[in-house]
């Protein structure tokens, strides 16, 4: 029963116009969130790479990597630990 049901579903969303568009709908969404995901480790990087350099204070971190204070202080700690 299980399988008829996830077949009918299936079916739906690659068949069904209405289906097709949710679908759509839902792989855009993914995908809007996996580039977020995506940036915010960038941001991360760049952050620890100033952080190795130690050139930098944390505040300025915060401001060149656009990540706020508190994660750069998270990261800085992670990184002594």
């Amino acid at each position: 029963m299980n399988f008829e049901l996830m077949a009918d579903r299936t079916r739906y969303l690659k068949e069904n116009p209405k289906g097709v568009s949710k679908m759509c709908r839902i792989m855009e969404d993914m995908r809007n969130e996996s580039l977020k995901e995506g940036i915010k480790e960038g941001m991360k990087e760049t952050a620890l790479r100033m952080l190795t350099a130690g050139k930098y204070a944390l505040e300025e971190i915060a401001n060149i990597s656009g990540l706020t204070l508190e994660e750069v202080n998270q990261l800085k700690e992670g990184r002594n630990a």
